[in-house]
C-alpha cells in the first residue's frame, strides 16, 4: 500500500486520567481525537475536527476534567472507539498518510486501546514524534 505524501495527519488525544493510580477496574482511555490535516506542500492546516470518544471502561475523573476541561456528560455523547477509528480510516485516509504526535503518548495509547478494545490500528507504519524534531533545533 502506497503511503500518499501530500497531508500529514496530526493527531492529539486527551484520554481519561487520574490524579494517581486508575481506580479498581478502570483504565486510560481516549477521550478526544484533536485532528489536522498539514498540507505539505503550502505548509497550511486545514480539516480541524475533535471527535469525542465514549469511555466503555473508565470515567471522567474530577482531576481529568481539570486538565481536559472535558466532562462525563460530553463524551458520554462521544463515538466508540470503533467508530472514532473507523472515521480516522475513512475520512481521512490515516492507513496510508504519514501521522504526527507531539510525543509518543498518543501512538502508544492507540496502540495499547486498539489491542485491549480488539480494534484495528487505524495508522499506517510511518509516526512522526513532532517533540524528537523540536528538541533538534
Amino acid at each position: 500500500m502506497a503511503e500518499k505524501l501530500d497531508k500529514i495527519l496530526v493527531v492529539d488525544v486527551e484520554a481519561t486520567c487520574w490524579d494517581g493510580e486508575p481506580p479498581s477496574g478502570q483504565e486510560n482511555e481516549i477521550i478526544e481525537i484533536g485532528l489536522c490535516t498539514l498540507e505539505v506542500a503550502v505548509g497550511e492546516r486545514s480539516d480541524k475536527q475533535s471527535i469525542l470518544v465514549r469511555p466503555e471502561r473508565s470515567q471522567v475523573s474530577a482531576y481529568c476534567m481539570q486538565l481536559t476541561t472535558l466532562t462525563q456528560a460530553e463524551v458520554d455523547r462521544g463515538l466508540t472507539f470503533k467508530a472514532a477509528c473507523t472515521i480516522l480510516q475513512e475520512q481521512y485516509h490515516s492507513k496510508k498518510r504519514v501521522w504526527a504526535s507531539y510525543g509518543d503518548y498518543d501512538r502508544r495509547q492507540f496502540e495499547k486501546q486498539c489491542a485491549s478494545f480488539k480494534v484495528n490500528y487505524p495508522f499506517g507504519p510511518t509516526h512522526i514524534n513532532v517533540k524528537n524534531l523540536f528538541a533538534l533545533s
